[in-house]
């Protein structure tokens, strides 16, 4: 029984470069097939003598650790852009409690409610809800 076969199609091509019959074959499927062009490459590199092969390792080697490197990089960037964040938002509620705190004891002088919501930044609704609670 004979199955009919795509010479285009990719997972043919790689059924051939893989059985390898001749170099001229896997040079043909190379420049056919960018994968396999990239695959053909590397055999190349890897099948010469000892010492190119050792070279091809160590630059191998120098881009992984230069992507750990700039990964270890961007994940210490995160943590340190969370803590200031964190930080900032520390930063935000200590003057948020300062303006309540103010404006309770404006409140408590009888200053206006408008006035104690323009000056401290509060919102009025709020400004007239502390009034309430904290009115003597």
């Amino acid at each position: 029984m004979d199955i009919e076969r795509d010479e285009n199609d990719p997972i043919v091509q790689w059924m051939e470069f893989l059985d390898g019959k001749s170099k001229g074959v896997m040079e043909m499927l190379a420049e056919k097939n960018k994968d396999i062009k990239k695959a053909y490459d590397l055999l190349q590199i890897i099948s010469k003598d000892e010492k190119a092969r050792m070279l091809y390792d160590a630059r191998q080697a120098e881009i992984s650790d230069q992507l750990t490197r700039i990964k270890a990089a961007e994940e210490k960037g995160r943590e340190e852009g969370r803590e200031e964040g964190r930080e900032e938002g520390r930063g935000e509620e200590g003057a948020t409690e300062k303006a309540i705190e103010a404006a309770i004891n404006f409140l408590r002088l009888g200053v206006n409610e408008e006035i104690v919501a323009k000056g401290t930044g509060i919102p009025i609704e709020k400004v007239i809800e502390l009034k309430k609670k904290y009115q003597n």
